[in-house]
């Protein structure tokens, strides 16, 4: 099967292959929902509501288009909304979202869409798979403990891969939000502001200790950026005042 070039934009959502029921049939609509929002961010295109549905409905059109009222070339834009509605932090805590900023997935969520992607495989284009780099067809986040035991080069060059990042290097730096810099960091909107500032540190530290200057530039950027979202106080020592 010949390779297909990356998509490079909304409309060639279009060109998306559907998945066999068959496989993907065991998975609910929020691991299908969460399999799309991560191809969406592989791809870096916007992963608005209008876009998760449009892609829904070409993968799992049996599901997730209106194909059960004669239409299954459209989205089901309200069975999509259900969905990530479930992958809330509240419900199954696949993922956080922001009707304006997209949706952004938790470390749960990204190890729920690696099961997807092990059973269903990557997404194909006219019959034609894309170049994929490895880390986007195993997007689980490292645990803790392999945390501590990977060598500042090797955490460095996992968070070049990461969106922000490449937003950086593609001088798009206008277009990210917060929840682009908690994907970096590999955390979400719950997590407590005294760990976003500990994990900030860890990277950086990171970066120091084998001298790569691009990347100390680039974090000294987004903390600029971020900063009132890194310099939040934390609920719980106020708790404790």
């Amino acid at each position: 099967m010949k390779q297909q070039m990356q998509p490079r934009g909304p409309r060639d959502l279009l060109r998306v292959d559907a998945k066999d029921r068959d496989l993907y049939g065991r998975f609910s609509l929020a691991h299908l929902t969460a399999y799309s929002v991560h191809w969406l961010n592989v791809w870096d295109i916007p992963t608005t509501y209008e876009n998760v549905s449009v892609l829904n409905a070409r993968l799992f059109p049996e599901d997730l288009s209106m194909a059960t009222a004669g239409f299954p070339e459209f989205p089901d834009a309200l069975r999509t909304n259900r969905s990530l509605l479930q992958m809330r932090p509240k419900y199954r805590g696949f993922a956080t979202s922001d009707p304006r900023k997209g949706v952004h997935l938790t470390k749960k969520g990204c190890n729920e869409v690696a099961r997807v992607i092990e059973a269903i495989g990557t997404p194909t284009f006219e019959g034609k798979s894309i170049e994929v780099d490895p880390a986007a067809i195993d997007p689980r986040r490292p645990s803790k403990d392999r945390a501590r035991t990977s060598t500042p080069a090797q955490l460095i060059e996992e968070r070049r891969l990461r969106l922000l990042f490449r937003r950086f290097k593609a001088d798009r730096l206008d277009d990210t939000e917060v929840v682009h810099f908690l994907g970096f960091l590999g955390l979400y909107d719950h997590t407590p502001p005294r760990e976003v500032k500990r994990e900030f540190k860890r990277i950086r530290a990171a970066a120091s200790e084998i001298g790569d200057d691009e990347f100390l530039a680039f974090m000294d950027i987004i903390a600029d950026k971020f900063q009132a979202y890194l310099n939040r106080p934390d609920p719980s020592r106020q708790k404790e005042q």
